[in-house]
């Protein structure tokens, strides 16, 4: 199974930019980094259903039935659910790699 890593995009979350992934991607699930401060790498904190992200138990604001971001090609954009939804710009981007 091919493990895809998320990068923040550098227009997505100004001030917060940084060259390690913050998540990453195996099968259906998405999983915190090291790298990432604000949530745990020990249990998946989305599931990814139809390329779109679900928030599971595990995600500090709890578990949601509609989906935060949606993944359009190697792009990932908020959708209107999600707080800080902005559909002009992506969020993140899909690398093969810890390396950009």
């Amino acid at each position: 199974m091919e493990t895809k890593y998320i990068h923040q995009a550098h227009y997505g979350n100004i001030g917060n930019h940084t060259l390690k992934p913050q998540f990453m991607v195996k099968g259906d699930s998405v999983y915190a980094t090291r790298y990432n401060q604000t949530m745990s790498a020990k249990a998946p904190v989305f599931k990814v259903r139809d390329g779109r992200w679900f928030a599971t138990e595990f995600h500090p604001g709890g578990k949601t039935g509609h989906p935060l971001y949606e993944m359009r090609g190697d792009k990932i954009h908020t959708t209107t659910f999600h707080p800080e939804h902005n559909p002009s710009q992506h969020v993140m981007e899909i690398k093969s790699s810890l390396l950009h």
